[in-house]
């Protein structure tokens, strides 16, 4: 038996929302089985379903991050927590705690404004009675059926009997009880819910018939079996967790003192430094200034002895006779090649000199921050946590018989698992779906070069709607959830289209070049522009040419027709094919070449993506083929390899959430879908 404060605080924690931290006010629960206070899931919706203004359908749980979509269109945001259902079970659980912190008092003495203290609880009445009480309860005929339960004076484990029975109301339909379970979408609901959204789904049984071959002490001692062992695996990893933050606090404590010392070594060779610099500066201050004084009396010297000669010059010229003067002036011309002599021999001598203070390349190197050599970085190794879950799931598959055991995708086959037809009334040519986008609420958009449209189909590939261009579409790139940039290259355009239920264009952006391929890296358009000089435009999301890039040496490489780009998933390389020159081309994000693919069995690179695990998948448009590379450039395996001469793959794009992908082909009106299976 649990005693009193160990309920207390068992159930402290169960009633704690996870946002703010205290019990819960109005319990809100989402389909994903998480419960959340209705303000404080309501400010997480307002903050996460609304991106650039627009309302999003769906938003994530703030602890396990799965979707939650809005039960209609016309609930909005604000309303959206209001109209989810309440959790009963925390609602009941609140009278459970009321009843394990009260003490065990007789409710009909309270009522009488007495206290006594009961012995006995009432299952059916709900009532905790005391001995006298207990005796007129057994009294009443109708009441003698009654389950009671004696109270031993240190029991503590029983309190109120929480009323369930509001678990039996359909969340979505107030009023109306839960009748039956949709095998096929996996939800309980009632007549109203499966009437108007189950009627065509095959898997639909009434509980009761549900119930004949339900175990439920077994299935309940299985669910707390898993319970336990994802409990105990989770402390297992926030274990780890705290054995990490302190390692990385004493990670801090060692950088501190490394760099400490690296400061005191710095100051000490920079003031070594400075003494020698200081000392050379004195010497040669000394030495300089020495000479210039030397030369500086010299010249006072001379012009002491001219000054002089000009006095007696001046005097001789007011005082002296004629013969005098004659004989002053003969002299002192005799003397003018003396003094010129002496003038430029002292000139000669007499070199100017400055003090400047150099640098070497080594100190300049190191003082300049902007320099990539001279920079002090902290490195951070990412905890990878995949480990314990890939050993819990095997674990939990071996225990269970679910689960599934990770296989590294280059070591998977393309299964194909369905296709769809993409051809939509009017469209007159065959399609040439030449682009695939995959949008957060699971929609598809796809441009379709044949027809000039750009289309949009459900998660279960349905059509939904689309839009007629004036002239061919190529290529589409993501901007936020609700808008898209697709290439118009014989227009010299990108379109800004907007999506919602229907699509619509917002605005224009027109290049120097065609635009063909297109990425959004760094905040910024990179477009190629196929044949039209080869190149590979950076823009400003205006459409302003910020920069471009071609390899000075294309021609002889043969990188020409630049037409598909994509980004890898750690924004780290740009991946860019060369359709006429039968390679593809990986950039770092300052455009250095890391690395060059090109294979003997491809022929006419074009469309690609990357997996999860950074593998390239590459479409081999004229050699029929779709190939698996490495991150480093690699061939793993061809993938795909169609033995049809009219199937020319076009584009390959991988799903958002799974393994799985679409591939396009050229002039096709089929695409097909696969999976990568062991």
């Amino acid at each position: 038996m649990a005693t009193t404060l160990q309920a207390e605080a068992r159930f402290s924690q169960i009633l704690q929302c996870p946002i703010c931290l205290e019990t819960f006010k109005r319990p809100k629960v989402l389909p994903c089985g998480h419960t959340y206070c209705a303000s404080c899931l309501q400010s997480h919706i307002s903050n996460t379903v609304t991106i650039s203004g627009t309302p999003q359908p769906r938003f994530p749980c703030p602890v396990c991050r799965a979707d939650t979509c809005s039960y209609g269109p016309n609930i909005n945001n604000e309303q959206w927590a209001e109209s989810l259902p309440v959790n009963f079970i925390v609602s009941s659980l609140f009278d459970v705690q009321v009843g394990i912190k009260a003490r065990k008092v007789c409710g009909q003495c309270v009522e009488q404004e007495k206290e006594s203290l009961a012995i006995c609880l009432c299952k059916d009445c709900f009532q905790y009675m005391c001995k006298t009480c207990r005796r007129y309860h057994d009294g009443f005929p109708s009441l003698r059926r009654h389950v009671v339960v004696n109270l031993s004076e240190d029991d503590q484990s029983y309190s109120v009997i929480p009323d369930l029975s509001a678990m039996e109301i359909c969340p979505r339909h107030s009023g109306e009880s839960i009748k039956f379970y949709c095998g096929d979408h996996k939800i309980m609901c009632c007549n109203t819910c499966g009437f108007l959204e189950h009627r065509k789904c095959d898997q639909v049984l009434m509980i009761e018939d549900m119930l004949k071959s339900f175990d439920d002490k077994k299935r309940s001692k299985e669910l707390d079996e898993n319970l336990c062992k994802f409990e105990e695996h989770l402390k297992h990893i926030v274990h780890k967790i705290k054995i990490l933050a302190d390692a990385i606090q004493k990670d801090k404590t060692d950088i501190l003192e490394h760099i400490h010392s690296l400061k005191a070594q710095l100051i000490a060779k920079i003031q070594a430094l400075e003494d020698n610099v200081i000392a050379s500066l004195e010497s040669n201050y000394k030495s300089e200034n020495l000479n210039l004084l030397t030369h500086e009396a010299k010249g006072k010297s001379l012009i002491t002895a001219i000054g002089s000669d000009r006095t007696k010059l001046e005097l001789l010229m007011i005082h002296g006779s004629e013969v005098q003067k004659f004989i002053m002036v003969h002299n002192m011309d005799q003397n003018q090649p003396r003094y010129f002599r002496a003038i430029s021999e002292y000139q000669k001598d007499i070199k100017e000199v400055r003090m400047t203070f150099d640098a070497d390349k080594t100190f300049q190197t190191f003082v300049n921050t902007n320099n990539e050599h001279g920079n002090v970085n902290l490195i951070f190794k990412e905890f990878d946590c995949s480990p314990f879950p890939g050993a819990f799931e095997t674990q939990f598959q071996r225990d269970t018989g679910s689960g599934t055991v990770r296989t590294p995708l280059n070591e998977r086959k393309a299964v194909k698992v369905s296709e769809f037809n993409v051809k939509v009334s009017p469209d007159t040519n065959l399609c040439f779906i030449s682009d695939i986008l995959h949008l957060m609420d699971s929609r598809i958009l796809l441009t379709d070069y044949g027809n000039s449209k750009i289309k949009m189909f459900g998660q279960d590939y349905k059509y939904q709607d689309s839009m007629t261009l004036q002239a061919k579409p190529r290529c589409a790139c993501a901007l936020s959830d609700t808008e898209v940039a697709v290439r118009i290259p014989y227009q010299k355009t990108i379109q800004i289209i907007g999506i919602k239920d229907k699509l619509l264009k917002i605005r224009e952006i027109r290049s120097r070049l065609q635009c063909w391929g297109i990425a959004v890296v760094n905040d910024q358009f990179v477009v190629t522009t196929n044949r039209d000089e080869h190149q590979v435009l950076i823009l400003d999301m205006h459409g302003k040419e910020i920069r471009s890039v071609r390899e000075n040496s294309y021609e002889n490489d043969q990188l020409i027709g630049p037409v598909f780009i994509k980004q890898d998933k750690t924004k780290s390389a740009v991946y860019i094919t060369y359709h006429a020159g039968n390679k593809l081309l990986a950039h770092d994000m300052t455009w250095n070449v890391l690395f060059t693919y090109m294979n003997q069995n491809l022929s006419g690179p074009a469309g690609i993506d990357t997996d999860r695990e950074g593998n390239i998948y590459l479409c081999g448009f004229s050699s029929h083929c779709v190939q698996q590379i490495s991150a480093e450039g690699k061939l793993i395996k061809t993938l795909i390899s169609k033995k049809e001469e009219t199937m020319y793959p076009l584009m390959i794009r991988f799903n958002r959430n799974n393994d799985s992908f679409i591939v396009t082909y050229d002039e096709c009106d089929i695409v097909e879908v696969y999976d990568l299976r062991v």
